[in-house]
């Protein structure tokens, strides 16, 4: 597909904000995305459909997933912050699984990770360097730990980076949820505030669809 402008969100900006995307240039992140009862209707919609127009695009896949490697025992700070010491980290898994519906591709890396930064101590930036990316547009979970602090790590290791905000997903606390709040909570607010403001811009997967979709359009009425 040819270089397409994409609408993107970014704080204080104009609400009209377009960016050049070069497709041979850029990267699509899926970022921790497993095969869970805990976000499968955003896997299987919004997440299937961005995949799919990324792949169809031409874009560069790759997947990153928690792995045991690298972290655990008892005295790890990460289990011992959510109670899972007893378990010596065996929640994390030793080998990734997906969706059927976002398998990746028998040509797509499959990077595991051992912290919430999928860049620090990963082939990762490797990966994307090869290729000559330089943006990277992001998906999976979640927004306030791991695709967040990946997303952060991008932005430090020069790519221009932007979140598909309605491929991710955040549990909301007690006392931060709120129907009103025009992002459905206030820890998804306050973080996708915050990203906005000093790491890149959010799109959606309808926003890229659409992107593709016209590309169709002119590609086939010049024929």
């Amino acid at each position: 597909m040819a270089d397409f402008k994409l609408p993107v969100r970014k704080y204080n900006s104009d609400p009209d904000l377009r960016i050049p995307i070069t497709t041979e240039k850029t990267a699509f992140l899926v970022v921790d995305s497993y095969e869970t009862g805990f976000h499968n209707e955003i896997i299987e919609c919004q997440i299937h459909l961005s995949l799919n127009v990324a792949r169809n695009m031409g874009l560069k896949v790759v997947y990153l997933y928690d792995a045991i490697s690298g972290v655990g025992g008892p005295y790890d700070v990460t289990t011992r912050i959510h109670g899972l010491d007893h378990q010596d980290n065996s929640w994390k898994p030793v080998t990734s699984t997906f969706n059927p519906l976002i398998r990746p591709l028998e040509n797509e890396p499959v990077i595991p990770k051992w912290g919430k930064d999928g860049f620090d101590g990963t082939p990762l930036d490797y990966y994307l360097k090869t290729w000559n990316i330089d943006t990277i547009i992001a998906v999976g979970f979640h927004i306030k730990s791991c695709l967040y602090q990946t997303c952060l790590s991008a932005r430090h290791h020069n790519y221009r980076v932007v979140m598909l905000r309605d491929c991710t997903n955040s549990f909301e606390f007690p006392d931060t949820e709120d129907v009103n709040n025009p992002e459905g909570g206030w820890l998804r607010f306050v973080f996708l505030r915050m990203y906005e403001t000093d790491i890149g811009y959010t799109s959606t997967s309808t926003d890229l669809q659409k992107v593709f979709l016209d590309g169709q359009l002119e590609s086939s009425k010049r024929r």
